[in-house]
């Protein structure tokens, strides 16, 4: 899974934590507005270019007009992606709750 990982561009990486973060799957999608609103500004102008390729490389799926799901091999990257940011903003914060 590294090296697919490892394939992905930040603009993709990020829209993938989000969709993990809302924990996405094939049987429940996601608009495009709502992925626009989750994501931070900066990845807004090449949002519609990073959804077709991540549907070019076999993540993301078209559900719909502009709705969107992921495949199984999407569903565990975009969680492990989301499992990791969490853990990387959450870090100090177990040392907090043993005290």
């Amino acid at each position: 899974m590294n090296d697919i990982e490892d394939a992905l561009t930040e603009d993709e990486i990020k829209i993938l934590e989000v969709l993990g973060r809302l924990h996405i799957s094939q049987h429940k999608n996601i608009n495009e507005s709502t992925i626009r609103k989750k994501l931070p500004k900066k990845y807004h102008a090449n949002l519609k270019k990073t959804i077709k390729s991540l549907i070019n490389k076999g993540i993301l799926r078209l559900y719909r007009k502009e709705n969107y799901c992921l495949n199984a091999k999407g569903k565990k990257i975009a969680e492990e992606l989301a499992k990791k940011l969490r853990d990387n903003v959450y870090s100090g914060l177990h040392i907090l709750l043993k005290l």
